[in-house]
């Protein structure tokens, strides 16, 4: 059965029609209400209505697709069978009959059943006794060809059921599910959105939607609105239950997950969402005879189950088990070799292990199986045919990259060897040598990168560790910081293999991110503001259940909060326990530790006491924050959430307030000017309301770039008693609102103010950079430039401009300094080696100036430039007497 497609209840089962074994059909009335009891989970109900044997009125073909489906949400596989067979004996050419009994066959592993069933409907649909006018018929259809791995004509048969009943739901949700099959995600999108057009609570296609919202941005908190719906209608829906319990267990909440399983099989023992859940959570926290006992029970259910196998590998390889997703997907393999999800996964698995051939060769029989699959399709094109056209192998002591051809030359002599360096530190730090050599993929194009990381072209990180592969765009793009970016990846083989791949993501992000603060300042992420605010509104979850707020992440701002979070924390354990205790920690993971029992031993202290431990600490460093108003922080909520809180608390002034913000930060100006309408009319019930109101006000004036309105709110909210309305949110939207009249003077004070408020942020930097720039003031501007630089290395242009500016300006030490960071985002590019070299040669290096002069030769500098270089190089050559070094750089520099 394809994942997610299932035995949906679908809409519209009257369009079934007829009746089995010549007895008359239900009454319109029985049948609506046993279709409704279906629809909503009361399941029980849906079967005596439809199925209660005695009954003179049953036996029609919808009521016996609604008894069946009942039965199969129970669990009675083998009731549902019986009526099914019964009745498609008594009515062969039922189509929609026929459709319910395939899915159940697949559902079941009965395949030598199935096929005559999928043979009868191909010949059905030769010899024109399929009614294309009827779309429960087509979607029977597409149900038998896409058991029969024909996905094309399934959504071919699909497209055509939407047209044929445009007001119907069924053909839509299938379709959906079948473009989500084939990660074809806006397809699949538009197909649940047009489902829901006709059925507004549709609990099948509000589950479709969030698994889209899931598969397309990792969007938990949408998800979980859909999600809602769903069981709002049916709170035994076990789709959405299911889903759910994934979520759970890619957080590692693992007592979640539970209960979700426990949900599901309060309603079906046998629940194959279930199985897969509660199999999947037994290897991750090392209990195998539970998932053997999980596995067997499913394969009693349905033989064949190879979708068991390739959810539980996946799963494992979400968590960085990557050599027990292997042994799963393989024993998949072995139980259903015509899987061509199992054949995927185990490709797909092997590649990030590194083991290409074997994984390439599972990648071929899992095409030939499906040759419909993009993400299989689009590793092998990159393996077979780009890949060899357009890399190459660079390899050194302790590791292999794979880069792209023309970056050959920048890596070999500026990435391998810092990267070499990182590597060294590490193995003395760690006091381990990891399993080599650890392979670095470096893309240039970041749809390659993207589809070598998760198959698909587009993804919205900049490095990715397999454990002993790690891919990342190649550092020519100039995309971000690569040195910073590397050693973060890098640090993670270590703290992976040390545990055997069972640390927790907080800790190894948090890990992560401490080596690279620690190794260069810059690298530091300065977002404590997240923390506080997340501390402060009550938000900041706990060390132990960290590693949910990176699958929970709402939009960017939360992703940041999560790696803060975690820094943060490590940070701390380092200061206060010591890195041995940090490396114990990892070492104790890997013998199947977890939780609170780990970071007792580390810290020595019971988990609440280091809890409190860690906020006391935490609030001592950002006490600046206390003296300021900063609602950005502090009235920021998740769309849905200030919503529904704003729906709940209606004469609550700041749950207004918080949810015009949350719109307007979606673009939404209509429902931010609603909301702040309504707040205005409410009595102020407590402190803050009046300053919430507004910055709303301001806000808005802003969104529409109207600063008159926009300076007069802040100007208030700056006179409140006690400097209760300032801060540096007030401060940079003051700025904002000074440039949009061109007040470029007022705008300077409050950028600097605003700065002074907190000098970690990088907005108001960045702002009075540009502020400065247009006033002609280059020193001035050069001196914020390098602040910038020193909370965000990540921007090539500001980086060689500093450098540039600091060379004319002789600042040679900041030349050089800078010369590095610009070279951590750009490490190809001539005129920064040529700079740094130039600076080098002034302070009296003359060795360390040649060898920058000699890279940068390597990257093809301008014919002048070039020349510049050489007359250079054969003074400095002189100078360090070598002469022959330096003749050949006088005759290079007198050439044409």
């Amino acid at each position: 059965m394809a994942r997610g497609i299932g035995l949906v209840v679908l809409a519209g089962l009257a369009a079934a029609g007829g009746t089995a074994a010549g007895r008359p059909a239900i009454n319109a009335a029985t049948r609506a209400d046993a279709e409704r009891a279906l629809r909503t989970g009361r399941y029980e109900t849906a079967f005596r209505l439809a199925a209660e044997p005695g009954k003179a009125n049953r036996g029609d073909a919808t009521a016996t697709i609604i008894a069946a489906r009942a039965a199969l949400a129970l669990g009675q596989d083998q009731t549902a069978r019986k009526l099914l067979e019964d009745a498609s004996d008594a009515a062969p050419d039922n189509l929609p009959l026929r459709d319910c009994l395939m899915r159940l066959y697949e559902g079941t592993g009965q395949r030598g059943a199935l096929a005559p069933l999928i043979d009868r409907t191909y010949d059905d649909w030769k010899n024109g006794r399929v009614d294309q006018a009827r779309a429960a018929d087509l979607i029977a259809v597409a149900t038998a060809v896409r058991l029969d791995n024909n996905w094309k004509d399934a959504g071919d048969a699909l497209r055509d059921a939407v047209r044929a009943e445009p007001k119907a739901a069924a053909a839509n949700i299938d379709w959906g599910f079948v473009f989500l099959e084939k990660h074809a995600v806006g397809d699949a999108e538009a197909s649940f959105r047009d489902a829901l057009k006709v059925d507004p609570d549709n609990p099948d296609a509000h589950v479709g939607l969030a698994r889209v919202l899931l598969e397309e941005r990792y969007d938990v908190a949408a998800a979980g609105a859909e999600l809602q719906r769903t069981l709002a209608v049916n709170p035994r829906h076990a789709g959405a239950l299911t889903l759910r319990a994934e979520i759970a267990l890619d957080g590692e909440d693992f007592a979640a997950a539970a209960a979700e399983v426990a949900a599901l099989r309060k309603v079906n023992l046998h629940d194959g969402g279930a199985a897969r859940i509660a199999a999947a959570s037994d290897l991750l926290r090392d209990d195998r005879a539970g998932y053997e006992q999980e596995r067997d029970r499913r394969l009693a259910i349905n033989a064949m189950d190879g979708d068991f196998f390739a959810f539980v590998a996946e799963a494992l390889n979400h968590h960085r088990r990557y050599d027990d997703a292997r042994a799963v997907a393989e024993e998949g393999v072995r139980v259903d070799p015509q899987s061509a999800r199992c054949l995927s996964s185990l490709g797909t698995t092997l590649l990030r292990l590194g083991e290409e051939d074997d994984g390439l060769s599972a990648l071929r029989r899992a095409w030939k199986r499906d040759p419909y699959d993009v993400r299989t399709y689009n590793l092998l094109n990159l393996f077979d045919k780009i890949i060899p056209s357009q890399y190459t192998v660079v390899s050194t002591a302790h590791l292999r990259f794979r880069v792209p051809l023309s970056s050959r030359v920048a890596i070999e002599t500026v990435v391998a060897p810092f990267l070499e360096q990182t590597y060294a530190r590490y193995v003395t730090r760690y006091g381990f040598t990891p399993r080599g050599p650890i392979v670095l993929e470096l893309y240039a194009d970041p749809a390659h990168y993207g589809v070598r990381t998760v198959g698909l072209p587009a993804i919205g990180v900049a490095g990715v560790c397999f454990g002993r592969v790690i891919t990342s765009q190649s550092p020519t793009n100039h995309a971000f910081n690569w040195a910073m970016v590397l050693s973060h990846e890098l640090a993670h083989v270590f703290s992976i293999e040390l545990s055997r791949s069972r640390v927790p993501r907080w800790f190894t992000e948090g890990l992560a991110e401490l080596e690279t603060m620690r190794a260069r300042p810059e690298w530091n992420r300065h977002d404590d503001i997240a923390i506080w605010g997340a501390l402060k509104t009550g938000r900041l979850p706990t060390l132990v259940n960290l590693s949910s707020a990176f699958t929970s992440a709402v939009d960017p701002d939360d992703a940041t909060a999560a790696y803060a979070h975690a820094a943060a924390a490590l940070d701390f354990l380092d200061r206060r326990f010591g890195f041995a205790a940090i490396r114990a920690a990892l070492v104790q993971y890997g013998r199947g530790q977890r939780g609170a029992t780990v970071l007792e031993a580390l810290s020595g202290m019971k988990i609440d006491a280091l809890e409190a431990a860690f906020r006391e600490d935490f609030a001592r460093q950002t006490t600046r924050y206390d003296r300021q108003y900063l609602p950005t922080q502090t009235l920021r909520r998740p769309l849905p959430e200030a919503e529904q809180q704003a729906a709940v608390a209606p004469k609550n002034v700041q749950a207004q307030i918080a949810w015009g913000l949350a719109a307007l930060a979606h673009g939404d100006q209509k429902t931010a000017a609603a909301a702040l309408t309504k707040a205005t009319t409410l009595a102020p019930t407590a402190d803050g309301d009046a300053a919430a109101t507004l910055f709303l006000t301001a806000e808005l004036a802003l969104s529409r770039r109207d600063a008159a309105p926009a300076i007069a709110a802040l100007e208030s909210l700056l006179a409140l008693p006690d400097g209760r309305g300032d801060g540096y949110d007030v401060r940079v939207r003051l700025a904002l609102a000074e440039i949009h009249r061109q007040n470029q003077a007022q705008a300077e004070i409050h950028l600097r103010k605003a700065i002074a408020f907190d000098p970690t942020r990088v907005e108001a930097h960045a702002l009075l950079t540009e502020l400065l720039g247009d006033m002609g003031r280059a020193d001035d501007k050069l001196a914020e430039q390098e602040a910038t630089l020193r909370l965000e290395s990540q921007n090539i242009g500001v980086a060689k401009q500093a450098m540039l500016a600091s060379a004319r300006a002789g600042r040679l030490s900041r030349v050089i300094a800078l010369g590095e960071t610009a070279t951590f985002i750009d490490p190809a590019d001539p005129d920064i080696h040529a700079a740094v070299g130039r600076a080098l040669a002034s302070s009296g290096q003359p060795a360390a100036a040649a060898r920058l002069f000699e890279t940068a030769l390597l990257f093809g500098p301008a014919p002048a430039d070039a020349a510049e270089i050489h007359r250079a190089l054969a003074g400095l050559y002189t100078r360090l007497g070598d002469t022959a070094r330096a003749a050949t750089h006088t005759t290079a520099a007198r050439a044409p």
